[in-house]
């Protein structure tokens, strides 16, 4: 079942002196960004062969929400048009806070416009701005419950036009967290098809990894936000227009209804690390989308410093029509050059629109995942991912302490620090496909100390490979058992190889140092890796992606590695891929 959205019964001063001074302070800031603002600077224009109107429809608690709308401009009465609509924060018409964008409409996926079966097929394009920002008014609410009963409002509407056709979600970043959210909603008429592309998920999600904050510059990810929704939206296109003048007041008249939706996204998101505090509660309503049967096409890179890749609960769930591509990029979109096939994307995502949107054989098969290898980056084609001939093996993790403090790095002369466990030499190739998973024991004296787990490929030289990483915060004191994940990855260690794992107090250009300055004793723990049983020799085109060498590599003296070596006894080689 979806959340239920309650509105708050609280009430905060709202008087007609504050109002009008509020409006005044809102007017002069306006004025002088416009004044301000370069005399050749300007938003894209209404892209050729299409017109552009604007439509305000009412969210389900009383505010009023705001579309742009790109149609065909040889649109004739009666004439229906398949819908990409884009829910975004991204597309004020000054371009948002930092913008200066004089005139016109901003478009978030220009990209769109160019692409043959784009026109061909008359689609319209709607871009929606999710409350908070651009024409919409209400509280900047991090991809929570409100987001997601507007999402579907937004489709709804665009849905019942009378040129409207059926409606695909398509996104990026923040945008394609709002497709998660109206996956999780239990039915949204009107939506045939979502296009998700790095997507958030949670506020919680995308500043902690399991207690253990990002790197410092995300404590500002929520100001930069709510200073975009605080700012006005207004360019010199729009400062006639009554309704953007309501959304740029709304920060005024809408603050009784949540008073406490910017200190919670500038404060509590940023201080609250345990997920089942009361505060989270109502904050994840992307758990929904668990088992939805909308066609989905999802992309996501390893690498994603941005959104992080903690989407697997939720893709792997999937239950209608899905295609996706998973790689080492990072927060790119899938045509952009960040992705080594990317060539390929926008041809495939149009034929996966074909099939689940206009409702007609592309004719041509498109393979149900498309995956890029870690150490190679060879492309390939899997029909599920992680692989169906996956199976487990267990790596037993040396003991020992570190303290908890910043100074190391996954890669470079900073890496290093940590409980190093190192497996024998590799007789032959093991093929990581999946999320690898780190149960530990553990002892310290004071809370709040913090684990970060870095896998390595480790070469005969000594060279060790960045391959993934994840955290956990060791929360409470004295002995106690912790278990987290790894990112997924799909990684194949060589034969002559060693895998290696190491238990850190930090990757200081990944998250937030540890600081309690004490010791944290491994008492016992074990790395359990997904592997791919069959051999894969089937490629196929795509190059390098902007991550694969992301973390610089490091050297391990050959007397560490020898310490750390444990007692294992290796996986099995793979069974070849003629099945000999």
């Amino acid at each position: 079942m979806p959340w239920t959205v309650q509105e708050s019964s609280q009430r905060v001063s709202n008087s007609p002196g504050m109002r009008r001074t509020a409006l005044l302070v809102v007017l002069a800031l306006t004025l002088s960004v416009l004044a301000l603002a370069p005399s050749g600077a300007g938003a894209d224009s209404v892209p050729a062969g299409y017109t552009f109107t604007q439509e305000w429809f009412e969210s389900h608690d009383g505010l009023q929400l705001h579309a742009a709308v790109f149609l065909p401009s040889d649109h004739v009465d009666g004439e229906e048009h398949p819908v990409i609509l884009v829910p975004t924060p991204y597309t004020s018409p000054n371009g948002g806070a930092t913008g200066l964008n004089l005139s016109g409409p901003e478009i978030r996926f220009p990209e769109l416009f160019t692409h043959e079966s784009f026109g061909q097929d008359r689609w319209a394009y709607v871009q929606f701005d999710i409350r908070g920002f651009g024409g919409s008014e209400g509280c900047f609410q991090y991809y929570m419950p409100n987001e997601a009963a507007d999402v579907e409002t937004a489709v709804e509407y665009i849905a019942g036009l009378d040129w409207a056709g059926d409606v695909a979600l398509w996104g990026k970043s923040y945008d394609a967290a709002q497709h998660v959210l109206a996956l999780g909603r239990e039915e949204v008429d009107g939506l045939a098809a979502t296009v998700i592309q790095a997507p958030g998920l949670s506020a919680y999600t995308a500043l902690w990894d399991n207690g253990v904050h990002y790197a410092t510059g995300r404590y500002a990810t929520t100001s930069v936000y709510t200073a975009d929704d605080l700012f006005p939206a207004h360019n010199t296109s729009t400062l006639g227009e009554v309704n953007y003048w309501r959304a740029t007041l709304s920060p005024v008249t809408t603050a009784a209804n949540y008073p406490t939706c910017r200190t919670d996204g500038i404060v509590l998101m940023n201080t609250v690390w345990d997920r089942e505090d009361p505060f989270w509660a109502d904050k994840e309503p992307y758990l929904d989308a668990v088992g939805s049967d909308v066609p989905t096409f999802w992309l996501h890179g390893f690498h994603d410093a941005n959104t992080k890749p903690r989407h697997m609960d939720v893709y792997s769930s999937l239950t209608g029509p899905s295609q996706a591509w998973f790689g080492q990029f990072t927060h790119v979109r899938g045509h952009e050059a960040g992705v080594g096939r990317s060539d390929y994307f926008m041809d495939e995502v149009f034929r996966f629109l074909d099939r689940h949107v206009l409702g007609r054989d592309p004719g041509t098969t498109d393979a149900a995942v498309t995956v890029q290898q870690g150490d190679t980056g060879d492309w390939r084609h899997e029909a599920q991912w992680p692989p169906t001939d996956g199976f487990d093996w267990t790596m037993p993790l040396n003991p020992g302490t570190y303290v908890d403090e910043q100074g190391n790095n996954a890669g470079g002369s900073s890496a290093g620090t940590g409980v190093l466990s190192v497996s024998p030499v590799l007789p032959h190739d093991v093929h990581l496909g999946g999320e690898v998973t780190i149960d530990a024991t553990v002892a310290t004296t004071v809370p709040l100390a913090h684990m970060v787990g870095l896998l390595y490929d480790i070469a005969p030289d000594g060279r060790a490979r960045f391959v993934q990483r994840g955290a956990q915060l060791v929360a409470g004191t004295g002995e106690q058992t912790l278990s987290f994940t790894l990112y997924p990855q799909d990684w194949e260690f060589r034969a002559g190889h060693r895998i290696g794992v190491l238990l850190s107090p930090g990757d200081d250009s990944w998250y937030s140092p540890g600081v309690t300055g004490q010791e944290v004793d491994v008492v016992a723990s074990e790395a359990t890796f997904p592997l791919i049983a069959i051999d894969r020799t089937e490629l196929i085109d795509g190059g390098v992606s902007d991550g694969s060498d992301d973390v610089s590599p490091f050297v391990l003296a050959a007397e560490r590695i020898g310490q750390a070596e444990v007692d294992v006894i290796l996986p099995p080689a793979q069974t070849p891929a003629d099945g000999t």
